[in-house]
């Protein structure tokens, strides 16, 4: 008879327990929460590199085949890029590219991080600070006013040996 009050206690204490969050249970306890990240990873090179003109085959040489392409919309090509961080943390960045006539018309998107900066994220590391570049290296020297124009080299002329063909083929 004493131990069905002590198994119920003990049910009780483990239900409550469950019932809670488990912000209090140490890092061992708690379930694993890998980091989710889904999309193309877009930098800031890739988005200063694109320009009005550029054919579809060179935008998806340079941003990667696009995540969202659309039936009814097929000169729209979207590229979002979602990172959720197992602490909760959650970035979202979206680029869109618009095709008229199978040339890049135009396109917008939301501020991208620089290269090691993006790195640096998806790794899950603290963003390193730049390193700033000596004082003499900052400033360039200037360079000296030239006194007369200096005319264009003309292109060297490399000789071509010429071999005769064999007989067979004349």
């Amino acid at each position: 008879m004493i131990r069905l009050p002590r198994f119920l206690c003990l049910t009780l204490l483990a239900l409550a327990a469950g019932a809670c969050s488990t912000s209090y249970l140490p890092n061992m306890l708690r379930p694993y929460r890998p980091d989710v990240q889904q999309g193309n990873i877009i930098t800031r090179d890739m988005v200063d590199q694109l320009r009005p003109g550029m054919t579809r085959d060179q935008v998806r040489f340079l941003l990667g085949t696009p995540m969202l392409t659309d039936v009814f919309h097929q000169d729209r090509w979207d590229y979002p890029y979602y990172l959720r961080r197992k602490s909760g943390e959650t970035q979202v960045r979206k680029l869109y590219v618009v095709f008229a006539e199978g040339k890049l018309a135009r396109f917008d998107s939301d501020a991208m991080p620089a290269e090691p900066l993006a790195d640096s994220l998806i790794l899950g590391q603290k963003p390193s600070k730049p390193r700033s570049a000596p004082a003499a290296a900052a400033e360039p020297a200037a360079a000296p006013a030239p006194s007369a124009p200096v005319p264009d080299p003309a292109p060297a002329q490399v000789p071509v040996p010429v071999t005769p063909a064999p007989a067979s083929l004349q």
